[in-house]
């Protein structure tokens, strides 16, 4: 049987973890013949060696290292302008595990490629939209997002398209579902990103504590299913172990079940046959007894309500959250800004962007990188 080529963007984070533990296991199906990093090439070097990947991407350069001394024999390619050139003919299928609005452009080359690509960068389809989507559609690309809730939508949506009503995805609550709203002022960066059920880095955790990174989801959602925002709805699961419903036009609900690991959403990228056994991962559910469910309290996590309003706006608007949600959570996690101005100096920056200029329904990359230096130069940050 031929060896399925593997291309990894974000080959030393969270995702890229995931993906490689599968790999390891199943040597005899898979080849990893590219994989980047940010800055860990101590990491990169150990990953590429043991899994004799000979082309490397390096997304920030350093002119005081000697690449060569980590990756001797290897092809290297810097910065994420030089990233599209992984992309060799042998390669099957690609996953795109870089997080941010910064691979914008690379996720349109990625999309050109005619691949199967596993997605889990949700900034890139919230802030290009049907921008990728077209793309990917005009080059035959086939996306499999592999976000847990929109990866279990995916999969349902398979045998249900044509009779659903409405979709739900779930959200743990984050580390603050039980906490009083009157204390959300003195949340410190430490809380926020330590998640009670997710192993991520600090910007998503972050974003799971404000449900920003919920409200990106459903934007995601509209935009990969073809669907009005009206139909997609979240609840609080904190289990974390349904991790997506369908409702159809009957009123019946089809959920997906699995532990929370992520290598159960890439397992359906690299084994669409569902052909590999996790038995550290079964799910007893007579042990777990119980799954809550809650809606969202809105006075306390207004991001969803938020995103569902720009996503109705559209055009330049669910960029704008997602590309100001970034620099606030940076100013956050730099101990700049409180918890609560995350949200709302994002809404104030979008109201201040529109009351004076004018939205673009179909807006081009340009416009969107426009767009993005406006916010550089005049996010809200109070009076």
């Amino acid at each position: 049987m031929k060896k399925i080529n593997l291309l990894i963007y974000g080959a030393t984070g969270s995702i890229g973890d995931s993906v490689l533990s599968i790999v390891r296991k199943h040597r005899e199906r898979f080849n990893v013949v590219g994989m980047t990093c940010d800055k860990n090439i101590k990491k990169l070097s150990t990953l590429s060696n043991e899994f004799d990947t000979k082309n490397i991407g390096i997304a920030t350069y350093n002119k005081d290292l000697d690449y060569k001394k980590y990756f001797p024999d290897k092809k290297i390619y810097f910065t994420l302008s030089e990233f599209h050139e992984l992309i060799y003919k042998d390669v099957d299928i690609i996953i795109l595990a870089i997080s941010g609005a910064s691979i914008l452009s690379l996720s349109l080359e990625i999309v050109k490629s005619g691949r199967i690509v596993g997605l889990a960068n949700k900034e890139c389809i919230v802030s290009l939209g049907n921008i990728l989507l077209d793309t990917a559609k005009l080059h035959k690309t086939k996306i499999i997002p592999l976000d847990s809730e929109h990866n279990s939508i995916y999969q349902l949506l398979n045998n249900n398209k044509h009779s659903v009503r409405t979709i739900t995805i779930t959200a743990t609550g984050g580390p603050f579902l039980n906490k009083k709203l009157d204390d959300f002022k003195n949340i410190k960066v430490e809380e926020a990103i330590n998640h009670p059920v997710w192993n991520m880095g600090e910007k998503i955790s972050v974003d799971s504590a404000t449900m920003v990174n919920k409200g990106l989801e459903v934007i995601e959602a509209k935009y990969l299913f073809d669907l009005e925002v009206n139909k997609i709805n979240v609840l609080v699961h904190p289990q974390a172990i349904i991790h997506g419903f369908i409702t159809c036009k009957d009123n019946s609900i089809f959920s997906f079940m699995s532990y929370p690991d992520m290598q159960i959403p890439i397992s359906n990228l690299l084994f669409p046959n569902k052909d590999v056994n996790f038995d550290d991962l079964y799910l007893d559910l007579a042990k777990i007894q119980t799954l809550n469910f809650y809606d969202i309290n809105e006075k306390k996590f207004p991001a969803i309500k938020y995103a569902k309003e720009v996503v109705s706006i559209g055009g330049l608007a669910p960029n704008g959250l997602n590309y100001a949600n970034e620099k606030l959570v940076n100013l956050f996690l730099n101990k700049k800004i409180n918890f609560l101005d995350i949200v709302n100096f994002n809404i104030a920056t979008m109201d201040k962007f529109f009351a004076k200029n004018s939205n673009i329904e179909k807006p081009t990359i340009e416009d969107i990188f426009n767009f993005n230096k406006w916010i550089d130069e005049n996010i809200y940050l109070g009076d």
